[in-house]
């Protein structure tokens, strides 16, 4: 009996780690500068706000165009998360994807002191590992920062026409 008893809670134990494993993802991948940042309500004036809530929450998403289908989508997803309010950045992966990273304030305290014309200037770039739970959309959330390392390379930006702002 405590042979059957062991291995049922082994094979527990196998599938609890699976599923905790799958919930948290490892990511490597440089900071990003776009000039169009949309993501969250961080740091936005209320007005904006407002209107923006007053938008999504009374819209008929069946009636939108496919873009503002996919702003919608974010839109929601952040809600139930509860990161409305959070702070993120654009991160470009290995694989040239780029998403969005949604951070606790600590941990965005140590991205957002880098200066997107500094780092150009010096050709250094920021690469940033980190575990993350994914939210769909090209977006995550930060669960664990394991290192934010300035290193030698090229700092990438979404467009040279268009003014790009740093993250602070």
């Amino acid at each position: 009996m405590t042979k059957y008893i062991s291995t049922i809670l082994s094979f527990i134990f196998i599938i609890s780690c699976n599923f905790l494993s799958s919930e948290n993802k490892l990511i490597e991948g440089d900071l990003y500068f776009d000039w169009f940042r949309i993501g969250s309500f961080y740091n936005q004036p209320d007005s904006i706000i407002q209107n923006a809530k007053k938008y999504f929450d009374t819209v008929n998403q069946y009636k939108l165009d496919p873009d503002s289908k996919k702003f919608f989508a974010m839109y929601e997803s952040l809600k139930k998360e509860g990161l409305l309010y959070s702070p993120f950045v654009d991160m470009k992966l290995d694989n040239d994807s780029i998403i969005k990273i949604y951070f606790k304030n600590p941990d965005y305290e140590k991205i957002k002191i880098y200066s997107r014309k500094e780092l150009q200037d010096t050709k250094k770039k920021v690469r940033i590992k980190m575990e993350v739970h994914e939210l769909g959309n090209k977006m995550a959330f930060c669960t664990k920062l394991i290192s934010v390392n300035k290193v030698d390379g090229q700092t990438f930006e979404m467009s040279k026409k268009f003014k790009i702002e740093d993250y602070y």
